[in-house]
C-alpha cells in the first residue's frame, strides 16, 4: 500500500513537470513576472519567473532574463546568495552574459570578496554594449576592489575611466579620493570627497543606504583630516 501511495506521488511530480514544461508558455509567465515586479508584488514575481525558467525550453534569451530578474528580486529582500546562484545559473546558461557578471561582481563586492568580483568586473567590462553611465559605476566599483587588493596603480587607471564616462558619478570620484589618501595627498583626497559629496547630494536616495552612510562618514573623517593637516 505504502509503495503504491509512493509510486502516484511520483507519477503525480512528473505530470506536473512535464506540464510546466509543455502547457505553460515561458513569454506569457516572463511578462506576468515583470508586470508582478512592477507593481511591488514580489512573491507572484518570483513564482512567474521560475515558471518562465522552468518552460522556457531552448529559448535561453527568456531563461537569462527570468534569471536575471530573479537575482534582482533577491538582492532587493537582501538574499544575496539566492541571487549569486540565479546569476551562475544565467552564466551556465549563457557564458557571455555581460550583465551577469556585473550584476554579480556588485553582490561580491559587498560581500567583501574582492578577488571573485575583480574577476567578474574584467570579464564584465570588456563587452562594448553597455551604456557610459553603466559602465562608468562598474569601473568605479572594479577599482574599489583592485585598491583592495592592493593593485592601486591599477585602480588609478580605472578611477580615470569611471570619471571620463560619467563626470556625474559620486562613486568614481570617491574612489579617486580614496585613491589619493593612499598616496598622502590629503588635500586632493578631500577635494576629489568634496566634489563625490556634491554629485550625491543631487542623487536622491545615495546616502540613504548602508554603503551611502559609509561613504558620508569617509567624507566626514576626510574633511576632517584635511582641516587638521598643516597648511
Amino acid at each position: 500500500m505504502i509503495k503504491w501511495i509512493r509510486s502516484i506521488t511520483l507519477i503525480a511530480a512528473l505530470l506536473f513537470v512535464l506540464a510546466g514544461v509543455f502547457l505553460l508558455d515561458a513569454s506569457t509567465e516572463m511578462d506576468q513576472a515583470v508586470k508582478a515586479y512592477n507593481h511591488r508584488d514580489m512573491d507572484q514575481a518570483i513564482r512567474h519567473a521560475r515558471r518562465a525558467v522552468s518552460s522556457s525550453g531552448e529559448n535561453s534569451k527568456i531563461a537569462i532574463r527570468a534569471l536575471k530578474l530573479e537575482a534582482t528580486i533577491a538582492i532587493e529582500l537582501g538574499h544575496p546568495e539566492k541571487a549569486l546562484a540565479s546569476l551562475d545559473q544565467a552564466i551556465v546558461i549563457q557564458p557571455d552574459c555581460t550583465l551577469c557578471y556585473l550584476k554579480r561582481g556588485d553582490i561580491l563586492y559587498s560581500q567583501k570578496n574582492y578577488p571573485a568580483a575583480t574577476h567578474d568586473f574584467e570579464t564584465g567590462l570588456k563587452a562594448e554594449n553597455i551604456k557610459d553611465k553603466t559602465k562608468a559605476y562598474y569601473y568605479a566599483r572594479y577599482g574599489l576592489c583592485l585598491l583592495a587588493v592592493g593593485e592601486d596603480k591599477n585602480a588609478q587607471a580605472v578611477s580615470q575611466k569611471a570619471r571620463l564616462l560619467d563626470p556625474t558619478s559620486p562613486l568614481a570620484y570617491f574612489l579617486e579620493s580614496k585613491i589619493q589618501t593612499r598616496i598622502g595627498d590629503i588635500q586632493s583626497a578631500f577635494n576629489y570627497a568634496h566634489t563625490a559629496y556634491q554629485l550625491a547630494q543631487k542623487q536622491p536616495g545615495f546616502f540613504s543606504s548602508a554603503e551611502g552612510d559609509m561613504w558620508l562618514r569617509y567624507y566626514a573623517s576626510t574633511r576632517v583630516r584635511y582641516n587638521n593637516s598643516p597648511n
